[in-house]
């Protein structure tokens, strides 16, 4: 198998924030980008640095963060401080925010003044919502008001109590071309880019066919424009069983755990800290 080259970082912006129209660009020209989740300054930097075009700052932190077993307690303002968080960490990232349950769900008014909020008070440069046809009117009254939109599909966090769990797969069958028709009316609507998730590969596929806009999947195969994860996922600190589209690029439970005992240990018996870790 061939694989593309690594797109050179001369194509993308060092001075200024990468904006829709650059990702817009890079899948015009068929150049593939990297997007991942994002809760806080510290990391949101690596990631900038390690060349991932932009973030999200996604309700997955009730999980990741909060501690809770789905998105569906994530407010507003729990929200907003990590989305300053993630902007004050970066330079060049286009840095999306979600808007939580509740948020949206009772019409355009209220996802305009939500939404609002995430570039006001966040600084955040775009917001990402979940559904399909029923939001198209809350999505074309952003894009009017000047707020770009991230569209999702396919498995959607926030409606995990009628799909009956987050790890079945949406899209097959007949549901595909219901997906379909849904991602072409969110476009029609204005949307920027539209997430995939949890959906066969060969949908991804047809919906990045059809659509101009870029595609962001999430176990929706490689035929989309770009790909996203949750950063603990892919660094190994999510424990028990994941989703099948989840790679493991690193075992961060294994390095932390390793260093969190040693430091235990040493302060236990007297090591630390030593006469190098000590002011005069």
């Amino acid at each position: 198998m061939t694989l593309s080259p690594v797109p050179t970082r001369s194509a993308w912006p060092t001075d200024r924030r990468i904006t829709i129209r650059d990702l817009q660009a890079a899948t015009d020209r068929g150049e593939k980008w990297a997007m991942l989740t994002s809760y806080d300054t510290q990391t949101a930097g690596v990631m900038e640095r390690a060349g991932v075009r932009a973030l999200l700052v996604g309700d997955t932190s009730g999980m990741t963060v909060l501690g809770h077993p789905d998105t569906i307690a994530v407010t507003m303002d729990q929200m907003i401080p990590m989305v300053q968080a993630v902007v004050r960490g970066t330079d060049t990232a286009l840095v999306v925010a979600d808007l939580p349950f509740g948020s949206y769900q009772n019409g355009p008014k209220q996802a305009l003044a939500n939404a609002t909020r995430h570039l006001k008070e966040g600084g955040a440069h775009a917001v990402k919502l979940e559904g399909g046809g029923r939001t198209r009117n809350q999505v074309r009254r952003l894009v009017d008001a000047g707020i770009p939109v991230m569209a999702h599909l396919g498995l959607t966090p926030q409606s995990v109590n009628v799909l009956g769990g987050m790890r079945r797969i949406q899209g097959r069958g007949e549901a595909g071309d219901q997906l379909l028709a849904d991602a072409l009316a969110l476009e029609a609507a204005g949307a920027f880019a539209l997430v995939l998730e949890s959906v066969p590969a060969d949908l991804g596929n047809r919906v990045t066919k059809e659509l101009h806009i870029p595609t962001v999947g999430i176990g929706a195969g490689r035929h989309c424009d770009a790909q996203i994860m949750v950063w603990q996922d892919l660094a190994g600190l999510t424990p028990g069983r994941l989703p099948k589209f989840v790679k493991r690029y690193a075992d961060l439970d294994q390095i932390l755990g390793d260093a969190f005992a040693e430091y235990a240990t040493e302060v236990a018996e007297g090591r630390y800290p030593d006469d190098d870790h000590s002011y005069s």
